[in-house]
């Protein structure tokens, strides 16, 4: 490393390249982070940092990253992990694939394509939950579709804990379900929701009250982030108040949440 970063990189990689790029100011900016793409000789690479006290955090990705990798979950592959005065730097290789909402609404015309997505979505969470992990910010774009996997982004806030899991995994459930998308419909949430069951090993007293709870939790998100009188969401039910296109849908009047 250089310019008093320290950590591991792969021999490939031009740490200064990755520097630059932050430098220059452009990038996706999100709450505790800022992530640009790079060129880079092996392919495309995103280069993330924190800026300080956020070396934990560039830490704690890299960390949960390489265990999931090892527990036969995707994630993106790690080539630089530094930190340097609490700032702290992680790049990746790009994983490829499209987003989980592009991807659903891709096949929302193949319903027998799409529900092999949605089922497959719900074993693989109810998979992560049962290996001991909660994700910390599951929402569909921290998921990515690369043919029959589901690679899971942003782990700076992962955690493996089977305390954990018993208290707070359902969370993930509401964060991958409180978005509109086009041409997802209230039975195809359910499909999620069964596929999870079934890998929970939940029986059906427990999915009701699972389901019960996440319709509850997903109304309470919706009204509070897109501000919509919980008087409004209860007259019209959680149908409507999810349907794409609909009066509740955030996205223009044009077209779903892609």
């Amino acid at each position: 490393m250089s310019d008093g970063w320290r950590g591991r990189k792969e021999a490939s990689i031009d740490a200064h390249v990755c520097l630059a790029a932050l430098a220059g100011g452009e990038g996706r900016t999100s709450r505790h982070a800022r992530t640009v793409r790079v060129a880079g000789p092996g392919g495309t690479l995103f280069v993330k940092h924190w800026e300080a006290p956020g070396a934990w955090r560039a830490w704690r990705a890299f960390r949960m990253g390489e265990a999931l990798r090892g527990t036969g979950f995707a994630a993106p592959e790690p080539v630089l992990i530094a930190s340097r005065g609490g700032a702290g730097l992680l790049v990746t290789r790009d994983v490829g694939g499209e987003e989980l909402l592009a991807a659903a609404g891709r096949l929302g015309t193949q319903k027998a394509a799409k529900r092999r997505l949605l089922r497959r979505l719900g074993a693989e969470v109810a998979r992560l939950h049962g290996a001991g992990f909660v994700h910390g910010d599951l929402v569909p774009t921290n998921v990515r579709v690369c043919g029959d996997a589901f690679v899971f982004l942003d782990n700076d806030r992962t955690r493996r804990s089977a305390l954990l899991v018993a208290l707070t995994a359902r969370r993930n459930l509401v964060q991958l379900g409180r978005f509109v998308v086009p041409r997802l419909t209230a039975t195809d949430r359910a499909r999620v929701l069964v596929a999870y069951a079934a890998g929970r090993g939940l029986g059906r007293g427990r999915r009701r009250r699972l389901a019960a709870w996440l319709v509850a939790r997903i109304v309470a998100r919706r009204c509070a982030i897109d501000r919509i009188s919980p008087d409004d969401a209860a007259r019209a039910g959680f149908r409507q108040l999810m349907r794409s296109g609909g009066p509740f849908d955030p996205a223009p009047a044009s077209g779903g949440r892609a």
